[in-house]
C-alpha cells in the first residue's frame, strides 16, 4: 500500500514529492528531496498524526532519526496510521513466533536454576544466563519486542507472554520471582535446620541471626546493633556453609581487626563447630595485618621485619612521631620554628563564626574550649590572659612568641561610658609605641556573621570614627586575613612602621608555656595523618593544592610545614631499619594478590567490626574478590560504633557498601541481649542525631528503663573520686546482697582519667566487685554490669574532643563528615551501651559537655535522672539551660522558696519557676 501528498497539498504545504509504501516487514520512503530509504518495521517506535486544517502531518520515528510527512489529506494519514501500526505489530508477531519452542527450553533451565536447594545469589544468575546466551535464542532481543509500543499481545499465546516476562524479571528487571523464590528458601531452612540453629551457640539464633547465616548474596552486609550476638551470627554462618557443603574449611578466611579478637574467633570456631570440623581441617582466623604478612612470605620467601613501635593495640605509634618531632626539632632549626609556631598558633582548630546559629551557640563554644578562672572566662593563651576568642588567642600567641608587649582589652585612654556605650576596651594594646589593634570579624566584603545582627558592624564603625576623633592609632585585622593566611604579615609589617621591634623569644621558652597549658599530644594526630596518607596512596607533596582550598588556610598550610618533614623522617627511619609498617604492609599484600603473584583458596571471607575498616584493607578484600569471582564476602559491623577515624578507617566504606563491593543483600540484628530498653533507646537516639547514620529501632530483651542513665555531678575535679567512691560502695551492697561478683567498667575519654584510689577499691571490694578502668576505645566489644563514664566535660580535654574531628583530617579523607563531632557522638554511643544494667556519667559542674545536654531532652525524663553526685539523688528534674548552652537548670531552694537556676550561675543568669517547670 502507497501513501503520498496530493497536488493542492505539496502546494500549500511545500511538502515536496514524497511516497511511502509497505511491504511485509519493511517501509519504503522516496523523496524528490532526498535518497531513497528503507526501514524494518520494528525500528518504528513513534507514529503520530497532527492535524491541521485541510492537511496533516504524519511523524514517524525509529531510533534517533525523526521524519515528517506533510500534505497527506486528514482521510488518508488516519488509514496511514493505523494500517502502519498494524503492519509493525504483524512483523514484530513473526519475529517472535519462530522463537515459541526455544523460549520453552530456556523457561525449563529456569525452573531448574530456581529448584536447587540453595540460596541463589547475583553471581548464580550470571552463569546461568551467560549458558542461555550460548545458545540461539536471544531473550533480549524477545524482551525488547514485548516493550515495543506497537506490540499487540494478542498475537502470541498468553503463557509465551508470561514466560518472557520471566526472563525479562531474571535478566533485566527487579528480580521479583528470584527474590520471592529465595525468601521461601531462607524460611524453608530456618524450618529444615530448626536443630543447627538451636545449638550452634549457648542460646537458640533469633530469626535475624538464622537468616543472616543461611542469605548467601555475592556481597553480604550484617548490620548490628551493640550487644546483639552478631559473633554467634559470624559463627553460625560458618557452621551453615560447612553444613550445607557450600565450601570447605580450607576455603574459609575469618577476618579480625585486632589479634585478640582473632584468636577469640577461632576458638569460638573450632569449640562451637568440632562437628562440621572434623577431619576436614581448619577455618583460617587471622588479622589483616597476619593476613598481609601471610601473603608477603609467600611471594618472598620471607617474612618482612615489623617495625619496632608497631603493635596490633597502635599504642606505641604516636611516642614514635614524637620522638621523630623532637629528633628533628633537635637538628632542624627550621622545623623547630615551625612546630613552635603551629602549636602556639593553630594547634586548635577554628570553627568559623558563620557556621553558628546563633550567638548562644558561639558562646557555648567558647566556653567548651575555654576555661574559667577568678570568675572569668575565656580561652588562655601564652602571656595568660583569657581571651575572647580562637583568633584572638592566634594573635596574642603571636605577639608573645615575637616579645611583643602588649596588654590585652585595657580601657580606652578616654571616657566613653554613656547611655549607649560602655567603656571602650579595644583588643590590645601595644605599650612600646602607644597604639591599639582591634581584630574585627569580618569577611572580605566588610560584613560581620549573622550572628551578630547589624549591632556589630555599627560597633565597628564607632570605633573607627572614635580612634579618628581622638586621634589614637589604631591597627585593624580580619576574620578574612586570618582565613587567607595573611594577618601576621600585615600586623608584623603595621607594626615595624611604627617602630615596634620584634624581639622573638626562643622556642625553648614557648615550648615551656606551651607546657602549662597542658595541650593534649599531637604525636598521635600526625600519626593518623601519616596512615591516612599511606593508605589512600597520597604523599604530603600532593596536599598543597588542598591546603589552599581549606577554610582556614593558614592552619592548614602551617600543618603542612610541620608534617611534611616528619612523614619523610618517619619513611627514612623505616628504610633506615628495613623494616615495614602496617600501611605498607597491607599495600603490599594488596599487589601481589592484584598482580596473581599470590592466588588465593577461598571461596567464603568473613570480616568482623567492618565499621572500622580503612580503604587499605577495603581494598585487599576487594582484589581477592576480583581475582575469584565465585569468592563471597560477609561483611558485619555496626556504623553507629565506628571509632576508630584516628587509624585510617573510613566509615563512608560501609554506609556506601554496595558501591565498592557489588550487588549486596543487607540484613539486620536489632535485638540487644546487653542493656536494658532505657539505655538502649536514650543511646539510640543520641547516636542518630547525625543524620548519616544508617538507620535502625533497637530492641532490648531486658524492658527496664527508668533511672538507667545516671548523671552524676561533682563541684571539683578533686570532688569527682569521692563522688565515684560513694557510688561503687552502694554497688558492693547490691553485690553482696546478690551474692554474686558485679563487673564494673570505669571507662575514660582519655588515660590520665584513670583514678588514683583503684587499686584500693579493688582491694575493698574485691569479693563483690571486679572494677577495671578502660579507655573508651579499648572498651569496645565488652561489657559489665555497671558503667561509669568519667570526665565528660566541656574545656581542656573536653568530651567531644576538639583535636579527634580536626578539620586538617579532610586533607587525606576522601569525604570528609559534614555533622560535628560524630565520631566523637560515636564513641559516647560506644560507651553508653557497655552496660548490662546501668550507666553513670561524671559531670563537672562548671564544665558540663554538650552531650550531657542532650541527654536531658524531656523524652529521656524518668530514664535519665540527674543527681548531685549523693546516693539520693536531690536534682531529678533538670533540663537542658536555653540561655547558654552548657548549664543545666535545676531546682534550688531561695529565700522565697523552690525556684529553677542554671548550674553556670552567676555567668548565666537563667532562672525558672519550679510550676512551670514541672
Amino acid at each position: 500500500m502507497e501513501f503520498k501528498p496530493g497536488f493542492f497539498g505539496r502546494l500549500f504545504t511545500r511538502s515536496g514529492n514524497w511516497k511511502l509504501s509497505i511491504s511485509r516487514d519493511n517501509l519504503i520512503l522516496e523523496s524528490d528531496v532526498a535518497t531513497t530509504s528503507k526501514v524494518a518495521l520494528p525500528d518504528i517506535r513513534v507514529v503520530d498524526v497532527r492535524t491541521g486544517i485541510f492537511w496533516s502531518t504524519v511523524h514517524l520515528q525509529t531510533g534517533g532519526t525523526a521524519v515528517a510527512l506533510r500534505g497527506i489529506s486528514r482521510n488518508d494519514s488516519t488509514q496511514l496510521q493505523e494500517h502502519l501500526r498494524k503492519a509493525i505489530s504483524q512483523s514484530l508477531g513473526r519475529l517472535i513466533s519462530p522463537s515459541a519452542k526455544l523460549l520453552a527450553a530456556v523457561i525449563e533451565t529456569l525452573e531448574k536454576f530456581y529448584g536447587q536447594a540453595r540460596y541463589l545469589a547475583n553471581r548464580d544468575v550470571h552463569i546461568w544466563s551467560q549458558a542461555q546466551a550460548s545458545g540461539n535464542l536471544d531473550v533480549r532481543k524477545l524482551i525488547e519486542i514485548l516493550k515495543h509500543p506497537f506490540f499487540d499481545k494478542a498475537l502470541i499465546q498468553r503463557d509465551l507472554e508470561r514466560d518472557i516476562q520471566r526472563l525479562q524479571d531474571v535478566l533485566a528487571g527487579q528480580r521479583q520471582e528470584l527474590s520471592r523464590r529465595n525468601e521461601l528458601f531462607v524460611a524453608n531452612e530456618m524450618k529444615r535446620l530448626k536443630p543447627f540453629f538451636d545449638a550452634v551457640e549457648s542460646r537458640p539464633l533469633t530469626d535475624e541471626q538464622q537468616r543472616a547465616a543461611i542469605v548467601f548474596e555475592d556481597r553480604n552486609l550484617l548490620i548490628a546493633a551493640a550487644g546483639s550476638g552478631k559473633s554467634s551470627t559470624v559463627v553460625a554462618k560458618i557452621g551453615y556453609a560447612l553444613e550445607t557443603g557450600f565450601c570447605s574449611p580450607g576455603q574459609i578466611l575469618a577476618l579480625a581487626f585486632n589479634k585478640t579478637a582473632a584468636e577469640e574467633l577461632d576458638i569460638r570456631i573450632s569449640e562451637r563447630l568440632a562437628g562440621q570440623l572434623k577431619g576436614q581441617g581448619s577455618v583460617t582466623s587471622r588479622t589483616f595485618h597476619r593476613l598481609g604478612l601471610d601473603i608477603i612470605a609467600t611471594v618472598e620467601g620471607k617474612k618482612p621485619d615489623l617495625a619496632p613501635w608497631a603493635n596490633e593495640s597502635r599504642d606505641n605509634e604516636g611516642a614514635a612521631i614524637e620522638e621523630l618531632i623532637q629528633t628533628l626539632a633537635t637538628s632542624d632549626r627550621n622545623f623547630l620554628e615551625k612546630w613552635v609556631t603551629f602549636q602556639a598558633v593553630c594547634f586548635r582548630p577554628n570553627k568559623e563564626l558563620p557556621r553558628f546559629q546563633t550567638q548562644q551557640d558561639y558562646d557555648a563554644y567558647l566556653r567548651q574550649v575555654g576555661e574559667e578562672r577568678d570568675g572569668h572566662k575565656g580561652i588562655r593563651s601564652l602571656n595568660g590572659d583569657l581571651v575572647k576568642s580562637m583568633e584572638e588567642v592566634a594573635i596574642a600567641n603571636w605577639l608573645f612568641m615575637n616579645g611583643i608587649a602588649y596588654e590585652y582589652e585595657r580601657s580606652y585612654e578616654y571616657e566613653t561610658a554613656d547611655q549607649h556605650h560602655r567603656q571602650y576596651h579595644p583588643d590590645f594594646y601595644f605599650l612600646d609605641i602607644n597604639c591599639y589593634h582591634e581584630h574585627f570579624a569580618l569577611d572580605d566584603n566588610g560584613k560581620a556573621p549573622a550572628i551578630f545582627n547589624g549591632d556589630y558592624e555599627e560597633g565597628v564603625r564607632w570605633k573607627r570614627m572614635l580612634h579618628t576623633t581622638k586621634e589614637t592609632d589604631l591597627i585593624e585585622t580580619t576574620s578574612a586575613m586570618y582565613r587567607a593566611g595573611s594577618l601576621f604579615g600585615h600586623l608584623e609589617s603595621e607594626l615595624r612602621k611604627r617602630g615596634q621591634q620584634l624581639k622573638p623569644r626562643s622556642p625553648q621558652e614557648v615550648l615551656a608555656k606551651l607546657a602549662e597549658l597542658k595541650l593534649p599530644s599531637y604525636g598521635g594526630f600526625i600519626r593518623t595523618f601519616i596512615t591516612l596518607c599511606k593508605s589512600g596512596g597520597q604523599s604530603p607533596a600532593t596536599l598543597a593544592e588542598k591546603a589552599n582550598s581549606q577554610r582556614d588556610r593558614y592552619r592548614a598550610l602551617a600543618f603542612l610545614d610541620v608534617v611534611v618533614p616528619v612523614f619523610q623522617a618517619y619513611e627514612a627511619k623505616l628504610t633506615t631499619l628495613r623494616c615495614i609498617d602496617f600501611e605498607d604492609m597491607i599495600r603490599s599484600a594488596t599487589k601481589y594478590v592484584e598482580e596473581r603473584k599470590f592466588v588465593h583458596p577461598y571461596q567464603l571471607i568473613l570480616v568482623d567490626e567492618f565499621q572500622d575498616i580503612a580503604h587499605g584493607r577495603a581494598r585487599l578484600v576487594l582484589a581477592m574478590l576480583e581475582q575469584n569471582p565465585d569468592c563471597r564476602l560477609f561483611a558485619v559491623g555496626d556504623d553507629w560504633q565506628s571509632i576508630y577515624r584516628f587509624t585510617g578507617s573510613d566509615i563512608g566504606i560501609m554506609a556506601k557498601f554496595a558501591s565498592h563491593f557489588g550487588v549486596t543483600a543487607t540484613n539486620y540484628l536489632t535485638w540487644t541481649f546487653r542493656s536494658n530498653q532505657g539505655i538502649t533507646d536514650v543511646a539510640a537516639t543520641f547516636v542518630q542525631a547525625n543524620p548519616s547514620q544508617l538507620k535502625k529501632t533497637v530492641r532490648a530483651v531486658d524492658k527496664t528503663k527508668d533511672a538507667t542513665i545516671q548523671i552524676l555531678e561533682y563541684g571539683k575535679d578533686e570532688d569527682s573520686e569521692e563522688v565515684l567512691a560513694a557510688e561503687i560502695e552502694a554497688l558492693a551492697g547490691i553485690a553482696k546482697t546478690e551474692q554474686r561478683i558485679l563487673r564494673v567498667f570505669l571507662l575514660g575519654r582519655y588515660n590520665h582519667l584513670r583514678p588514683g584510689s583503684l587499686a584500693s577499691w579493688r582491694k575493698r571490694h574485691s569479693g563483690a566487685l571486679d572494677i577495671q578502668f578502660l579507655s573508651l576505645h579499648r572498651s569496645k566489644g565488652l561489657e559489665a554490669d555497671f558503667v561509669f563514664l568519667l570526665g565528660v566535660n566541656s574545656g581542656p580535654y573536653s568530651f567531644p574532643s576538639e583535636i579527634v574531628d580536626d578539620p586538617l583530617l579532610d586533607l587525606v579523607l576522601p569525604v570528609p563528615e559534614a555533622f560535628e563531632y560524630s565520631e566523637e557522638r560515636r564513641l559516647f554511643y560506644v560507651g553508653l551501651t557497655r552496660a548490662k544494667r546501668r550507666t553513670y556519667v561524671l559531670t563537672k559542674k562548671s564544665r558540663i559537655s554538650r552531650f550531657i545536654q542532650e541527654l536531658l531532652k524531656p523524652q529521656h525524663r524518668g530514664t535519665v535522672i540527674y543527681r548531685s553526685g549523693k546516693v539520693e539523688g536531690d536534682h531529678p528534674d533538670v533540663e537542658a539551660c536555653p540561655t547558654c548552652g552548657t548549664g543545666v537548670l535545676r531546682v534550688i531552694t531561695g529565700q522565697y522558696g523552690p525556684f529553677m537556676a542554671c548550674s553556670n550561675y552567676p555567668a548565666c543568669s537563667q532562672k525558672k519557676k519550679v510550676s512551670a517547670a514541672r
